[in-house]
């Protein structure tokens, strides 16, 4: 009996771990089901446009008859500046993977422009003032809607902690609509002032850009970026209601036509805030 009791605590000394290795045995892990997205995404800025310095020229129409009506000579811009403005942007997109993705996006933004010019030589003398003083200029204002349909390209950079820095690239157009121009003679006896369409054209548009994105959920990504815009040059405005007569006072004949100024193109500075949104 006593050998019964010895045999049977040793097998259930020898159960005992098998029965505990039974009880810790681990279990397999069950990993998240990764987020699922389509590529595409939506995406949304604010912003607001630096004040930058840029140059033009405009033609001097002589209104004398001929040999001497016509262009008699061309005047660069003293200063030439669009004001600051905010902007406006919403665009569609494609991620092509962790890298790389691309959109297409139309921005717009609304801004004063100005121009300064001195008077030439020959009109301050017919004011009766000193040709070699700094006496007399033109003043020029007008306001410009600037539109911006571009294509764009980024490179997502590793993530430093909870921010995804990228650069991006994009090429496109702008179409430059500026309003009537207004132009005013300013010095001690001057008094001509005058108003001239605003003209309208399409141009190159290249940007580059930085910043980076933080996610604010699995979809959602705030953006914070920078962007330089170079816009080519292209018209300004046409001639005056005097400068188009075709009589002038000096003889019966055509009058100016065509455009009397153009601006030489604008590097736009921008910070942008933006939402995208990725499916």
């Amino acid at each position: 009996m006593k050998y019964l009791s010895v045999i049977a605590i040793a097998a259930l000394a020898g159960a005992v771990p098998a029965y505990a290795a039974d009880l810790v045995e681990p279990q397999p892990i069950v990993e998240p089901a990764p987020v699922a997205y389509s590529g595409w995404y939506l995406r949304g800025d604010v912003g607001y446009a630096f004040n930058t310095t840029s140059s033009g020229s405009w033609k001097f129409w002589n209104q004398f008859a001929p040999p001497y009506r016509g262009v008699d000579d061309t005047f660069r811009y003293d200063k030439f500046s669009q004001d600051g403005a905010p902007t406006f942007g919403v665009g569609i997109g494609y991620r092509f993977n962790e890298m790389l993705r691309a959109d297409a996006t139309l921005d717009f933004f609304r801004a004063d422009v100005n121009g300064h010019t001195a008077c030439p030589s020959y009109i301050k003398a017919s004011h009766g003032l000193n040709p070699t003083e700094n006496n007399c200029n033109y003043a020029d204002s007008s306001t410009a809607n600037v539109w911006l349909p571009m294509a764009n390209l980024y490179v997502d950079l590793p993530r430093v902690g909870l921010l995804t820095p990228y650069l991006g690239a994009g090429i496109g157009a702008a179409h430059v609509s500026y309003a009537d121009w207004k132009t005013k003679e300013v010095c001690a006896v001057c008094t001509y002032e005058s108003d001239k369409e605003g003209l309208s054209s399409w141009r190159l548009a290249m940007s580059l850009m930085a910043g980076v994105s933080y996610g604010l959920t699995d979809h959602l990504k705030l953006d914070l970026g920078y962007r330089f815009l170079h816009i080519n040059g292209g018209d300004a405005y046409g001639y005056d209601a005097a400068d188009r007569a075709t009589d002038t006072g000096y003889g019966v004949g055509p009058g100016a036509t065509g455009t009397q100024a153009k601006d030489n193109g604008f590097n736009i500075q921008t910070v942008r805030l933006g939402l995208r949104y990725e499916f």
